[in-house]
């Protein structure tokens, strides 16, 4: 059983407080006819699994179940191109999918516009995008826009995003959404169990909210976990059994090197081999010194295994890669949030 996406349902924390209200007053704009009163693009961001789709579903649900003859329009950034999401015809037949995307009528026109994953919107995209959210703005048109990133990170990540589409998120009303902590964890796992009717002791809640550092999506399937296998043994599990259950994916969930170097690549948009290795272009020096210091931070490992799995550097070289990022984190507050979110994403 999944827990229902619905806006009642979400439980409000001071992580997500700010986005949950941001939704809230998206949906009563659209409930009495006033969009007009809020900016026309709202930008939600936060990390992956913080629970951005989770707001998104509840809120197409709340607009369907009270106003179900508003036209809203739904979409993944980085399946703007699929032919399923094109739906036009031209003269001679369909016309390429290369060169028709999701701005369609049907998007152009809706009371409400949802962009998901605005960070994989393919570059050849982004002008369409920019034309489409200038004529929803023209007719105090209301678009939601969801990102791993807020506008200055995905500004100075290398990203392909042009600079007109950046200036519109920007200028919109823009909201943070953050991994839930450890005492929010438990309250999310509290209230999960209470929707299952799942007798589940308090301390195997806590040993789960402490060791299971991600969004709610991990904490549900735990939950759900957790309900299987009590159904198996006709008795709650009791702490000992929750361990040993959960210990392979704890250790699959653990990071390590590779997992540091994909994803620190992935954000920084360079390869991951060549973060890998001992190449000296300046494009890799700030992604190959943020994963040297997240392997220090994440992993068990010494400076010289660390050195080792980036092409073979000396402990000295990984050294001063974790003391650089440390200062320049101090003095630079768009790289502190990037390797902090790299850092949640990653533990």
């Amino acid at each position: 059983m999944q827990v229902v996406p619905s806006l009642a349902r979400f439980l409000e924390m001071p992580s997500n407080q700010a986005a949950r209200r941001a939704i809230q007053l998206v949906l009563d704009a659209l409930l009495t006819n006033a969009e007009h009163r809020l900016p026309p693009i709202i930008l939600v961001h936060g990390p992956r699994g913080c629970g951005k789709t989770h707001l998104v579903c509840g809120l197409m649900r709340e607009l369907t179940r009270h106003r179900p003859e508003l036209p809203l329009y739904h979409a993944q950034a980085h399946e703007c191109t699929r032919p399923e999401h094109v739906g036009v015809s031209v003269a001679g037949g369909s016309r390429p999918a290369e060169t028709v995307s999701l701005w369609c009528d049907a998007a152009r026109e809706a009371r409400l516009f949802v962009l998901e994953d605005v960070q994989y919107l393919p570059p050849a995209q982004a002008e369409c995008l920019v034309q489409l959210l200038d004529a929803r703005a023209a007719r105090s048109l209301l678009t939601l826009v969801t990102s791993n990133f807020g506008p200055r990170q995905l500004a100075t990540r290398g990203n392909s995003l042009p600079a007109r589409l950046l200036s519109r998120l920007a200028a919109g009303l823009v909201t943070a959404i953050e991994m839930p902590t450890a005492a929010e964890r438990l309250l999310l796992l509290e209230e999960l169990a209470q929707r299952r009717q799942l007798a589940a002791p308090p301390d195997v809640l806590r040993w789960l909210a402490d060791h299971l550092p991600n969004g709610g999506r991990h904490l549900e399937g735990a939950i759900a976990q957790l309900e299987t296998v009590t159904k198996l043994r006709r008795r709650p599990p009791d702490l000992a059994e929750v361990r040993q259950h959960f210990h392979e994916q704890l250790r699959a969930m653990a990071p390590t090197v590779d997992k540091i170097i994909r994803r620190v690549a992935g954000y920084f948009h360079v390869d991951p081999r060549e973060v890998a290795s001992r190449r000296r272009a300046r494009a890799l020096l700030v992604p190959r010194q943020v994963g040297m210091y997240l392997a220090r931070c994440l992993t068990p490992l010494s400076l010289a295994q660390i050195g080792e799995a980036f092409g073979g550097q000396d402990h000295s070289t990984v050294l001063h890669a974790c003391r650089k990022i440390r200062q320049a984190s101090s003095r630079d507050g768009i790289l502190a949030g990037a390797v902090r979110q790299l850092q949640l994403e990653l533990a």
